[in-house]
């Protein structure tokens, strides 16, 4: 298994003004069969299939569709059978 591809989606990304953005949700899409038991799960509605990508499996993963609505609960990682979600806490406020 590669190890960069799980990290591509850096929990925080730079805009093009400087502006940095917190992703709370890291998926592995090479992992992901895209069951949907993290959807399911998830009280917020923060996740849903890709329908625009397939990976090498053949199957549509999981995506972080609304960063914002994301709780960091982890409820989504817990329940995802191949282990394809990693979950980051929201930095706290200064």
């Amino acid at each position: 298994m590669a190890m960069s591809a799980p990290f591509v989606d850096a929990p925080f990304r730079r805009l093009a003004n400087g502006t940095s953005t917190f992703r709370p949700v890291l998926v592995a899409a090479d992992r992901c069969k895209g069951c949907g038991l993290c959807i399911d799960v998830c009280g917020p509605g923060a996740l849903a299939l890709d329908t625009g990508q397939v990976n090498a499996m053949g199957h549509h993963p999981v995506k972080l569709e609304n960063p914002e609505a994301c709780t960091s609960c982890a409820k989504c990682a817990r329940m995802c059978p191949d282990a394809a979600l990693t979950i980051f806490a929201r930095p706290r406020e200064a």
